[in-house]
């Protein structure tokens, strides 16, 4: 059980299973190691990552430490329980990076259950289509089947071991939040978002825009010459500030999301 006394945030993660991945060793003679499958765990939220991006979006990513992990090296037969191990430098030595961390186990295991048909289809899409297909085919799919069935066992120990520690209830403040946390792609949905829109709903937006300038322009088209698009115009805006050209569909759809949580506004 986790430590009462330890005050990190506790939320639910997907905790990536590394072991090895190259099933058909003999093609390539080398045995190769990866993720092979993906279970849901509570961990210690020990430090959050916001990196902010050239187009003018941000990620967020999270650092944890699970509580259980597998004691050797080669299996995960037996857990160990651990807790967050600083060095000298403050730094944490038994921690992962994780993108999406979640309220609630059923939240969790329906990303974590995508992830792992994923690591089967990436498997399925290298095979030649031979005489051997299906039998390959079969193959794969049966030992998908029992890593998932042997690692599932694992994720319901953890699970149990950790039932009587209570998450860390917070809620998004926003709904663009919220589609950061449950689309799979977010930069398609925002560019989806903003095709369905009309000329002048887009325009409108695109003026809304604070940060535009030629940096997250994505204007395929520009006749602007590259030095022309460095430093400031004469009115000390970041270059493309005021310019009628620009255009980055995934901002304008993010501006439609801030603005329609933002007011009640209607086009």
């Amino acid at each position: 059980m986790i430590e009462k006394k330890l005050k990190y945030p506790i939320k639910y993660a997907i905790l990536p299973i590394e072991g090895k991945t190259n099933w058909y060793s003999d093609i390539s003679g080398e045995q190769e190691y990866g993720t092979i499958a993906n279970i849901v765990s509570k961990c210690y939220v020990i430090d959050e990552i916001k990196t902010f991006l050239s187009n003018g979006t941000s990620k967020i990513k999270y650092e944890v430490v699970f509580p259980y992990v597998k004691k050797g090296k080669e299996d995960y037969e037996e857990f160990q329980k651990i807790v967050p191990e600083y060095n000298f430098y403050s730094q944490c030595t038994n921690s992962i990076i994780v993108t999406q961390l979640f309220n609630s186990f059923e939240e969790a295991l329906a990303i974590a259950d995508q992830a792992n048909k994923k690591i089967m289809d990436y498997e399925i899409a290298f095979l030649s289509l031979d005489e051997n297909f299906q039998e390959k085919l079969k193959s794969i799919k049966e030992k998908h089947q029992r890593t998932l069935d042997k690692y599932k066992k694992i994720e319901r120990t953890i699970k149990e071991k950790t039932d009587g520690i209570e998450i860390t209830k917070t809620s998004c403040s926003t709904l663009e939040e919220i589609i950061e946390r449950i689309i799979e792609s977010p930069s398609e949905f925002y560019i989806k978002l903003a095709n369905v829109l009309s000329l002048e709903e887009k325009e409108y937006l695109r003026k809304s825009i604070e940060n535009r300038n030629c940096k997250n322009c994505t204007n395929g088209n520009c006749k602007v010459e590259y030095y022309e698009k460095i430093g400031l115009d004469s009115l000390r805006n970041s270059q493309g500030r005021n310019c009628f050209s620009w255009n980055n569909l995934e901002l304008i759809g993010r501006q439609l999301v801030l603005t329609k949580t933002s007011s009640n506004q209607n086009f």
